[in-house]
């Protein structure tokens, strides 16, 4: 388990690190430390601090305090419950804000088609058009995880460059020609990186994000991925879980104190 634990850690700071720079954002690789910017300031995956070797607590957060701080917006820090305990004792001294709690979950073979509703098209982004679907669907879809959340997919995903590319591929679903859902896969590292799934509040429990996800987890084993990972929302975990992704390890996040619910 611990294999597929440092690989996915891998992949995500390697997503990180695309998003941002496709976006137009920037990052610092220092021996130990991932601080990755993007174009917009909502202090939430795209403005990051990822914890990749030794470096102390203290360290982690004076540097991404310079980083983030020359920027003037705040960042998630990355915490691995049960493994950094010190990154979290020194958030909550800081008096940051805990984050929900995010599952990271692992898939090791390609799930089987799902069978496509009537009314219901399956479409792999390619156009402009397509790319504007998809931010739109996807900052519907995910607005109440965070405080401006909403803005930031938008922005994030304002170019077609961002969602194509010979490592991505992402997924719209629609239902009687309306955009409802998406996924995206991006392979780092030999892995099928999952995210951005959503799905229109009023189209929910119809099956569509688990179609994308399906998808979009397919996609990735195309491209050579020899697994699957993603880092769930507690609602999206049952999602998952029916393609027989199976969690390996859960993030306890902090945000700036001003960002808390």
């Amino acid at each position: 388990m611990e294999e597929f634990v440092t690989r996915a850690r891998s992949a995500l700071a390697a997503v990180l690190i695309e998003t941002a720079e496709r976006s137009g954002g920037v990052f610092r690789e220092e021996k130990g430390l991932l601080l990755v910017a993007g174009n917009h300031p909502c202090p939430v995956f795209i403005n990051s601090a990822l914890r990749t070797g030794a470096m102390g607590a203290a360290e982690v957060f004076r540097r991404a305090e310079a980083f983030f701080g020359a920027l003037g917006r705040g960042w998630e820090t990355w915490v691995r419950a049960g493994v950094d305990a010190d990154l979290q004792q020194v958030a909550e001294k800081a008096g940051l804000s805990a984050a929900p709690v995010l599952v990271g979950m692992v898939l090791d073979s390609r799930p089987g088609f799902l069978d496509v509703p009537r009314n219901v098209e399956l479409c792999r982004v390619g156009d402009t058009a397509a790319t504007r679907d998809f931010a739109n669907v996807a900052a519907d879809g995910l607005a109440e995880e965070a405080p401006g959340f909403c803005d930031l997919v938008r922005t994030t995903f304002s170019d077609r460059r961002s969602l194509v590319a010979s490592d991505t591929a992402a997924f719209v679903v629609r239902y009687r020609a309306e955009p409802v859902a998406t996924a995206l896969t991006m392979v780092k590292e030999g892995v099928a990186w999952i995210g951005w799934v959503a799905t229109r509040p009023r189209f929910r429990g119809r099956g569509f994000a688990r179609l994308a996800t399906a998808a979009a987890v397919r996609a990735g084993f195309t491209l050579g991925a020899t697994f699957a990972s993603l880092e769930a929302t507690t609602m999206g975990v049952p999602v998952y879980s029916k393609l027989g992704f199976r969690e390996v390890v859960r993030y306890s996040n902090y945000w700036p104190a001003r960002f808390g619910r």
